[in-house]
């Protein structure tokens, strides 16, 4: 047995699988999908070959002849889930395996009609990162295991499907009233970027690469928020060398999906609380882009190499912003990583291994450890490394290190190899092992500053002595200079703080979600009675988890709000994600 990942059964050892070519049947009804997977190998096996499963139901397994194969389902693990072993002929080049998932698939989520923007038609997407895309189909779930697919998918005839894949024709499905959607992925991906949704979609052309697909309703508002999309693709290249993902497309999704955003490649997924009006907030869209290259090309081995992903991507993101936006933006953007990195060690508590970039998580969960700190603390040590280096070195490197490793998944010990070869004595000037294992933030990180930001967090921090927020200055701020003074301000300017905040600018009535949600955390916590009823409100109409985990936490932790806490749970959580739900469920019994 050689397990490579402390979150698969697989043993990469017995035989790869490189090829699935899928049939996938969807039952609205049931919410259970019938699927028919063949698994191709890279070369011929034989014997035991384990496989990574979570309430699926197997109900055969074949062989290249179609002569059945002897197969074992372990009990489940409550992280890991079923090991699924088949016996192998020897020299088999692919077996098939026959599956139905469960109405409960952690990586599904089945809309009602009523929970979608139209209200007419019900809607499925899946979300497999980390480790759920065993939920959905039999597969070697680590990032290592990388695969291309051809799939065919049949659903209702009045829905569509979209996948992360190249789509093919649609064509009358094998019963009547059903269609069945065929697509292909010729470029070999990690199974947690496995992804498809289905519901009523239309879509428009944005540019030559990319197409924006979502329900009819949010069609025009879709287009007009991400309309600059074809800059951001160009300004990437420029950075980090040709996309080699043929298309750019997204989807915007329904309320309920737990993140911001997901990188699919050739179909990211994207929250539709980025619809704020204003552009405010397609950073978003730049970090799912710059994911092309940094995680998609080059993925992390496995989750305790998550900040290979994370860390370059938010590094790219923001010199995708720097070159659109500027100096200032990227400042920005900085500063509100740096809080959010900073909560997020002190919820984990000083020396806490999951504050560590290179992680040691086996008997742990992925979804119980995410946090900031791959994302924010990976950030300031790829800045770090640039800073040092100086930019023309750095960039040079980083395209060289997308090209070395395009289409492979690797450890943060091969990462180090590669720096260490092209970047000699770089790790050692800016103490790579400290940061990469050791926990917390090292003192030489990176600050970034500008006159805005000096502003305005000094208005904030002035506030015991009298400082406030006076139109007409604040009649220019941005959405981003909003969440930097809420951010700023001290935690505890209690309910009379709050109620002249709240009737100077009418922050519980904002539009905007990242103002309205940094408000509302705030406005709670310190008793301020008109955010109550708000914050259950918006709780109920979002499933991003940014937002559902600071205001969960915000009204549990209130005394008075904390019944309706509960209360307001009860009665959301069937639409919320499996994964946000298990999230609130540990805020909730904290």
């Amino acid at each position: 047995m050689s397990r490579r990942d402390p979150h698969s059964y697989a043993d990469l050892d017995q035989g790869r699988v490189s090829h699935l070519d899928l049939d996938l049947d969807l039952d609205f009804a049931t919410s259970r999908i019938t699927g028919r997977a063949r698994l191709d190998l890279a070369a011929p096996a034989g014997g035991p070959l384990d496989l990574d499963t979570r309430d699926l139901e197997i109900r055969a397994v074949t062989g290249a002849d179609g002569q059945a194969l002897p197969f074992k389902l372990d009990p489940r693990d409550s992280i890991l889930g079923a090991k699924l072993r088949v016996e192998l002929p020897p020299g088999s080049a692919s077996l098939t395996i026959a599956f139905v998932t469960s109405p409960e698939a952690s990586a599904l989520q089945w809309l009602e009609p009523a929970m979608t923007a139209g209200g007419r038609h019900p809607y499925l997407f899946s979300q497999c990162q980390a480790i759920h895309a065993r939920s959905v189909i039999p597969c070697q779930d680590s990032p290592q295991a990388r695969f291309t697919f051809d799939a065919r998918v049949t659903v209702p005839e009045a829905l569509t499907v979209v996948m992360a894949a190249a789509p093919g024709a649609a064509t009358a499905g094998p019963r009547p009233g059903t269609r069945t959607f065929a697509f292909t992925m010729p470029q070999a991906v990690p199974p947690y970027l496995f992804a498809f949704a289905a519901g009523n979609l239309v879509s428009r052309d944005l540019g030559p690469r990319s197409r924006v697909y979502t329900e009819p309703e949010l069609l025009e508002a879709s287009a007009w928020e991400f309309a600059d999309v074809d800059r951001m693709l160009l300004a990437a290249e420029e950075i980090f060398g040709p996309y080699l993902w043929d298309r750019f497309d997204f989807v915007v999704m329904p309320p309920s999906f737990p993140y911001g955003g997901m990188e699919n490649p050739r179909l990211t997924f994207l929250t539709p609380t980025l619809l704020a009006g204003d552009r405010s907030l397609v950073n978003v869209l730049a970090h799912e882009l710059a994911h092309s290259w940094t995680g998609n090309l080059v993925t992390n081995a496995t989750i305790d190499d998550f900040w290979l992903n994370e860390g370059f991507t938010v590094w790219a993101e923001r010199r995708i912003l720097e070159k659109l936006e500027g100096n200032e933006a990227k400042a920005l953007s900085a500063a509100i990583g740096r809080k959010g990195l900073q909560d997020a060690l002190d919820n984990f508590g000083a020396g806490s291994p999951f504050t560590r970039l290179k992680t040691d998580s086996w008997g742990a969960d992925p979804d119980e450890f995410y946090s900031m700190v791959p994302y924010e603390k990976g950030f300031l040590l790829v800045a770090l490394m640039e800073q040092t280096a100086g930019r023309a070195r750095f960039d040079a490197f980083v395209k060289k290190y997308i090209e070395r490793f395009s289409f492979t998944s690797i450890t943060t010990e091969q990462f180090e190899e590669f720096l260490e070869a092209e970047l000699p004595g770089l790790a050692a000037e800016v103490g790579a092992e400290g940061w990469i294992r050791g926990e917390g933030l090292p003192q030489n990180a990176p600050v970034f500053t500008s006159a805005q930001l000096v502003q305005l967090q000094g208005l904030a921090t002035g506030w015991p002595q009298g400082a406030r927020p006076e139109a007409p200055a604040t009649e220019a701020w941005t959405a981003i200079d909003w969440q930097i003074y809420l951010q700023a301000l001290p935690r505890d300017i209690g309910a009379e703080g709050c109620a002249w905040l709240d009737e100077h600018h009418a922050l519980t009535r904002a539009g905007n979600s990242e103002i309205l949600c940094n408000w509302l955390a705030l406005a709670v916590g310190n008793g301020h009675e008109p955010a109550y009823a708000r914050a259950a409100e918006f709780v109920g109409q979002v499933g991003r988890m940014k937002y559902l985990k600071p205001l969960y936490t915000a009204l549990h932790g209130n005394k008075a709000t904390r019944k309706l806490a509960a209360e307001t749970f009860s009665k959301h959580a069937p639409g919320y994600h499996p994964i946000a739900r298990g999230g609130i469920e540990r805020i909730l019994a904290g």
